[in-house]
């Protein structure tokens, strides 16, 4: 079915990195747990486990190895809570894809049969265009951590620590992001579909049967899209919090402050530096900014206030639905504890700039203590 293709790119490649482990059949348009797909989901879940929790105690026990020659105090003590953050959240993200991925698997199926319904060529090229977004956003990561770390002034293992971890986590947790966006799409595309048919046929029978469906849809959405992803991006967002102010931290730390002496140097760590965090920003962004399944189902009010009143029984189920949906939550949220959208989005900015600052701070005071005890 080539409707379906760019969606199979993404359950491919979330295959071949252990996070949706489940053959796609393409007849019945479906998801299938296999014996052979159980098995590669525990060994792969293992393997990141065991190297993730490796590379966490290798930091804790030798942190001064990975101590960068070309950054300040601050930016290393920084750097080693982000590496351990990062070794931290892969194990979580990974055991909680591995503990539900039935229930992953059940709805990834139930919305890849709304997607064989509600399918169109530009559906398709968002998918594709979305997924070539995130290979090279991949490769320009690969870019900026071998211009980086590999220069550094890092041995061998610490250099491959950062490159592998920051590497492996934004493959992964940044899939997941556009794969979510594409969920929501199709969730989308189903709305738009229940609101023309409600537009071509407004009658009581009619309305009301595609208004059940349209919120059973939305239950799906609230109940497990969120619980099933939502809860994935919980942990994402503060990571890259975390992560966001290393390029700025780093540019002040070391590009602006003269330790760079070769002009080469100079222009291709500014470079890195303004590049760093680009990739994970825009991912973020991309996620948080993907409100179509608000706007798809916002429609449908706006349809149902601009039918005529005609003193039947329609009139009351018009009145009882918009009355509901004056009151009602954001639909998309991080299992409860953010929405996920441009509010959050501008909030989080808000703190990435914040805690820049506060780091910028703790580097100044680093310098002063150092001139006062040179003096």
């Amino acid at each position: 079915m080539s409707g379906s293709r760019n969606v199979r790119l993404y359950l491919c490649v979330l295959y071949r990195l252990g996070m949706l482990c489940a053959r796609f059949d393409d007849r019945e348009c479906l998801l299938q747990s296999t014996a052979g797909s159980e098995r590669y989901a525990l060994f792969h879940m293992l393997i990141v486990l065991i190297a993730a929790l490796a590379s966490f105690i290798y930091v804790c026990l030798r942190p001064q190895e990975l101590y960068m020659g070309i950054y300040n105090d601050t930016g290393n003590y920084y750097e080693l809570i982000n590496i351990r953050s990062f070794c931290i959240g892969l194990c979580l993200l990974h055991l909680c894809l591995y503990m539900r991925r039935q229930r992953h698997i059940e709805l990834v199926s139930r919305l890849l049969r709304l997607h064989r319904l509600c399918t169109d060529a530009a559906m398709e090229r968002y998918f594709r265009r979305n997924f070539n977004v995130y290979v090279a956003l991949a490769v320009l990561c690969l870019v900026n951590y071998l211009n980086g770390y590999a220069r550094a002034g890092l041995s061998r293992i610490p250099t491959l620590l950062y490159i592998v971890v920051y590497l492996y986590s934004f493959s992964a947790m940044c899939l997941l992001l556009v794969f979510f966006v594409c969920l929501q799409h199709i969730v989308a595309a189903g709305l738009a579909k229940f609101n023309s048919q409600l537009v071509e046929n407004i009658s009581v029978s009619n309305c009301k049967h595609l208004l059940y469906k349209r919120h059973r849809l939305l239950d799906i959405v609230a109940v497990e899209l969120i619980a099933c992803f939502g809860v994935l991006v919980l942990p994402i967002v503060p990571l890259v919090l975390f992560l966001a102010p290393s390029g700025p931290l780093f540019l002040i730390s070391t590009v602006m402050e003269g330790k760079l002496k070769q002009p080469f140097e100079y222009i291709r760590y500014c470079i890195t530096s303004c590049l760093w965090n680009i990739p994970w920003l825009a991912m973020i962004t991309f996620m948080l900014r993907s409100n179509v399944i608000t706007t798809e189902a916002n429609k449908t009010a706006k349809i149902l206030a601009k039918i005529p009143r005609t003193g039947s029984g329609l009139d009351k189920m018009v009145e009882k639905f918009l009355l509901k949906n004056l009151r009602q939550q954001p639909i998309l949220t991080a299992y409860g504890f953010f929405a996920l959208d441009k509010s959050t989005l501008f909030k989080l900015f808000t703190a990435i700039f914040t805690y820049m600052v506060i780091l910028v701070q703790f580097k100044e005071m680093e310098n002063s203590t150092k001139s006062l005890q040179k003096s």
